[in-house]
């Protein structure tokens, strides 16, 4: 009985082992992401030196799905403290049409004063969903009024900004564990984060 409840628990553990590999992507990227802020002034990924980018694809309409997970993000980034100095938090509307200006800086602030939303022309925003794999699609929901099915991951960008890593939505110490991941990775000094042993 024994061995086989312990065979049950390897499998389960390379189970999620398996899952947690297969829910993160590696994207190679070529160029800058090029967008606009909330003024329309424009935002390319090369205007936060030195520092990871960790964004979220969404939009001001959405439900639940959006806060949830802009929520875990900011969650996530005060779990590392100190540390999260070294990432800058994007949120990139799938919705131009509706999401700027004061709408989309208010929505932004309303998370936490370090995000910043981002908007952009449909193409610009397409191009940097593509560059990053990300799916989106607007759906009618009746009369004039639609809502937009788009991918729930979050990005992150590093530092050198040759590479980005998508990794599905999770509860905000799994997010904050990959930040610490890619931060020690990146050859940032991380003594100042409580309980890092936690994150390794």
């Amino acid at each position: 009985m024994r061995l086989g409840s312990l065979a049950l628990v390897a499998a389960l553990i390379l189970g999620w082992s398996l899952t947690g590999a297969a829910a993160e992507q590696r994207i190679a990227l070529e160029h800058p992401l090029v967008l606009a802020d909330a003024d329309a002034q424009p935002v390319t990924s090369d205007d936060f030196p030195g520092k990871w980018l960790l964004i979220y694809f969404g939009y001001i309409h959405c439900a639940d799905q959006c806060p949830t997970a802009i929520s875990a993000m900011i969650e996530a980034l005060s779990e590392i403290g100190p540390a999260a100095e070294h990432i800058q938090p994007l949120f990139v509307t799938v919705d131009p049409e509706r999401d700027h200006g004061a709408a989309l800086r208010d929505f932004a602030a309303a998370f936490d004063k370090r995000l910043i939303g981002l908007t952009g022309s449909p193409e610009q925003i397409a191009a940097a969903a593509e560059a990053l794999g990300i799916e989106y699609r607007k759906v009618l929901s009746g009369n004039e009024d639609y809502v937009i099915d788009h991918s729930s991951v979050l990005s992150l960008i590093g530092a050198d900004r040759h590479e980005a890593v998508n990794f599905a939505f999770a509860e905000p110490y799994m997010i904050a564990a990959k930040l610490v991941e890619a931060l020690e990775r990146g050859g940032v000094a991380l003594g100042n984060i409580n309980n890092l042993r936690a994150y390794r």
